[in-house]
């Protein structure tokens, strides 16, 4: 059991060995692309289904409306065929690995760094402390290469980030647009919902008004847009 804990331990201090950076490890970006089509694809299973709650959302601009359905659309396929070109064409994951540890990416975008751990078969943080020894470690790899074969894992390791963050910041700008739109249509919803169940109260069994159902209801009708009464 000792000398179990020993080897966890060494382990766990070699870590910086074999660096990557956090969310751009190739197994990460496919992952993140598949889950970018499943997103996508149920964003637009959602605007086919219940196209009228996006109509209403966009104030009733269908040019809108067909735009947020293409743009999702084509992201999916966008993502979908990355990822196919990742499995179809041979990227080695040492020297795409060495490249961004080494080209500072992580601090640029506020990524950290991983370390794999040969006790546990897998990737972990490590101390920034350890950014050193890791880039040095990258540095070593990446000096074994021929001049051809670091130019070409440069070309891939370029091309393949590039392409990734651009489809990641697409999806990241839909999201956000897509997710106000249902805010506030599910706001939109629950006011009248509330309106509908003052409305209840607003007169009292005795046949007085209810001032103070009265007053909720003018604070809501305040809140949404005259949209909404036309």
């Amino acid at each position: 059991m000792k000398q179990e804990e020993v080897r966890r331990d060494k382990a766990k201090r070699l870590r910086y060995k074999k660096a990557a950076v956090s969310g751009l490890t190739l197994w990460e970006i496919r992952n993140s692309l598949d889950e970018i089509v499943e997103a996508c694809d149920e964003v637009v299973y959602w605007m086919d289904s219940d196209d009228q709650t996006l109509i209403d959302a966009l104030d009733g601009d269908l040019d809108d409306v067909d735009r947020f359905k293409a743009d999702f659309a084509v992201l999916s396929a966008d993502a979908d065929r990355m990822n196919d070109d990742l499995y179809n064409v041979y990227v080695r994951e040492t020297p795409f690995d060495d490249i961004l540890v080494t080209s500072g990416i992580d601090q640029q975008r506020g990524m950290s760094l991983l370390g794999y751990d040969e006790f546990e078969g897998d990737y972990f943080g490590i101390e920034n402390w350890m950014r050193d020894w890791a880039e040095k470690e990258s540095v070593k790899r990446l000096k074994r290469l021929t001049k051809e074969q670091l130019l070409e894992a440069m070309a891939q390791t370029v091309a393949v980030t590039f392409a990734f963050l651009g489809i990641q910041s697409r999806y990241q700008d839909l999201k956000a647009a897509i997710d106000i739109l249902r805010a506030q249509n599910k706001e939109y919803l629950d006011s009248v919902k509330a309106l509908n169940e003052l409305y209840e109260k607003l007169w009292k069994d005795s046949g007085w008004m209810d001032h103070k159902a009265e007053e909720q209801i003018d604070k809501i009708i305040e809140r949404m847009p005259k949209e909404a009464f036309l």
